[in-house]
C-alpha cells in the first residue's frame, strides 16, 4: 500500500544474496589462497615423498607456489615466473617436478582475472608448456632402449593430444569464473548505483517537501505572528497609563489571532491536496466514518475501531490524524488488488496516539518504483507532533502503515497509563 499516488516503497535492496560457491570463492580470495596453495604444496612434498624424488629440484616448487599465491591480482607476473621455473628445471634435466601443477592454475588466473592480453598470453604459455613436454620426452623415448621413431611420434602425438584436452579444460572453467566475475560486478554496480539513486530521489522529496512546508508556513503565519508580538509588546507600555488604548491593542490582537487561525486551517488543508478523483480535503477524524463509506462503495472492505474518543484532540493532529488514515485507503485500493480488505485502529494509550492502517492486500506494487514520496510526507506531518511513522510489507501478503505521536508533545491530554494496549483487529 502507498500514500497518495505514490508509490510503496520497497524494502531496502543489495546485490542479490544467494548460495553460490563461485561467489564465496570471490568475497573470501584470501582464505581460498590460502587453503588452496597450502593443499597443493601438501600434495606437491607428497608427491615427492611417493616418487622417491628429493632433491634439490623439490626446492623449484617453493618458489612455484609463492608465485601462485600472487596470480589471482597479478596473473601476468604468475605466468611468467611460474614458466621461468617449469623451463629451467626441464633445462636442468627434470622434466618433471611437483609444482608444476601450478601451470595449470597460473592459465587459470591469466584466462579469469587478466585483460585480452594477459589472457593470449596465459594460453600461450600453456601450449608451449605442453609443446616442451612432449618434445622432451619423445626425444626420450626416440632414444630409449626399446624406442624408435614410432615411439617417439606416438609419445609426441599422446602428449599433445592430452595436453590440448587439460588446456581446453581450464580454458573453459576460466571463462566460467570469468563471466562469473563480471556478472556479480554488473549486479553490484547496478544495485549500487539504484540504492545512490534511490537515496538522492528521496533526499530531494524530503527537501522539497520541508521547503513547501516552511514557505506556506512563512507566507501565512510569520506576518501575524510578528503584528501580534509587536502589539503585545506596545500594550504592556501603555495598559498602565491608557486603559482604554490597552483594550484596542487586546482587540487587535485577538483579530490578528483568529485570522491567522483560519489561515492556518487553511494551509493544513491544502498542503495534501488530493486529485480530482481522491476524496478531497477534509476536517479531521470526526469524518472518518464518512470516509470509510465511501471507501466501501468504491468495492473495498474496511472496518475502523476507535479505542478512546478524539473530540480533544488539536486541530491539527486530528486533520494529520485523517489525512493519514485518507492516504492510506486510497492505496489500498489502487495497489492491494481485488477482493482485499483493511482495518483501522486509533488508540490512546501510555501517552501517546496510535493510528495503524492494515491490509491483506497484493503487498508491494511490482510496478512501482518505491520512492515512497506519500510516506515522506506522511512522515513529516508526524514529526512534527514527535511522532513516528513505520510502513512496511506484512510477510506473505499484505501493508501496514503504523504512526505513534506522544500526546503530550501534541498538546493533547493523554489517558492513563494503565490502560492495556489493544491487540490489532482482525480483518
Amino acid at each position: 500500500m502507498t500514500t497518495g499516488s505514490d508509490a510503496r516503497p520497497e524494502e531496502p535492496s543489495g546485490p542479490v544474496r544467494r548460495s553460490d560457491p563461485f561467489r564465496w570463492i570471490i568475497e573470501n580470495p584470501g582464505t581460498v589462497d590460502l587453503i588452496g596453495f597450502g593443499g597443493l604444496a601438501f600434495l606437491t612434498f607428497a608427491f615427492g615423498v611417493w616418487t622417491g624424488s628429493f632433491g634439490w629440484w623439490t626446492l623449484f616448487t617453493v618458489p612455484m607456489i609463492a608465485a601462485a599465491a600472487i596470480c589471482r591480482v597479478r596473473p601476468l607476473i604468475g605466468v611468467i615466473v611460474i614458466g621461468v621455473l617449469a623451463i629451467s628445471h626441464m633445462l636442468l634435466g627434470v622434466p618433471v617436478v611437483g609444482g608444476d601443477i601450478m601451470t595449470f592454475y597460473a592459465m587459470f588466473c591469466a584466462v579469469a582475472y587478466g585483460g585480452p592480453a594477459v589472457h593470449a598470453i596465459g594460453v600461450g604459455a600453456g601450449f608451449l608448456g605442453v609443446l616442451a613436454q612432449a618434445g622432451y620426452w619423445s626425444i626420450v623415448t626416440f632414444f630409449d632402449e626399446y624406442g624408435g621413431p614410432l615411439q617417439a611420434a606416438l609419445t609426441f602425438g599422446g602428449l599433445c593430444v592430452v595436453g590440448t584436452i587439460t588446456i581446453v579444460a581450464v580454458w573453459a572453467l576460466a571463462n566460467l569464473q570469468r563471466a562469473r566475475v563480471r556478472q556479480l560486478a554488473l549486479t553490484r554496480d547496478r544495485a549500487e548505483q539504484a540504492v545512490r539513486e534511490r537515496e538522492q530521489r528521496t533526499a530531494l522529496a524530503v527537501a522539497d517537501e520541508r521547503a513547501r512546508i516552511a514557505r506556506e508556513m512563512h507566507d501565512v503565519v510569520a506576518h501575524s505572528l510578528s503584528v501580534i508580538i509587536a502589539q503585545a509588546d506596545g500594550g504592556r507600555f501603555v495598559a498602565s497609563q491608557k486603559p482604554e488604548m490597552a483594550v484596542e491593542v487586546l482587540g487587535t490582537i485577538g483579530e490578528t489571532g483568529r485570522a491567522a487561525l483560519a489561515d492556518m486551517r487553511s494551509l493544513l488543508g491544502v498542503l495534501r491536496q488530493e486529485d480530482e478523483t481522491s476524496f478531497g480535503p477534509q476536517p479531521g477524524p470526526e469524518m472518518l466514518d464518512d470516509l470509510l463509506e465511501r471507501v466501501r462503495a468504491a468495492g473495498l472492505d474496511v472496518t475502523l475501531e476507535i479505542e478512546e474518543p478524539l473530540e480533544d484532540l488539536p486541530q491539527a493532529l486530528g486533520m494529520s490524524v485523517f489525512r493519514l488514515v485518507q492516504e492510506s485507503l486510497t492505496n489500498t485500493l489502487k495497489h492491494a488488488g481485488p477482493g482485499a480488505s483493511a482495518a483501522v485502529r486509533i488508540s490512546r494509550a501510555a501517552g501517546r496516539l496510535e493510528i495503524e492502517v492494515l491490509d491483506d492486500g497484493q503487498g508491494t506494487d511490482p510496478e512501482s518504483d518505491g520512492l515512497g514520496h506519500g510516506i515522506t510526507g506522511m512522515r513529516e506531518r508526524m514529526s512534527v507532533f514527535g511522532g513516528t511513522l513505520q510502513a512496511a510489507p506484512l510477510p506473505g501478503r499484505g501493508y501496514r502503515v503504523l504512526a505513534t505521536v506522544p500526546l503530550d508533545a501534541a498538546g493533547a491530554p493523554s489517558p492513563g497509563d494503565d490502560d492495556p494496549p489493544r491487540s490489532p483487529p482482525p480483518f
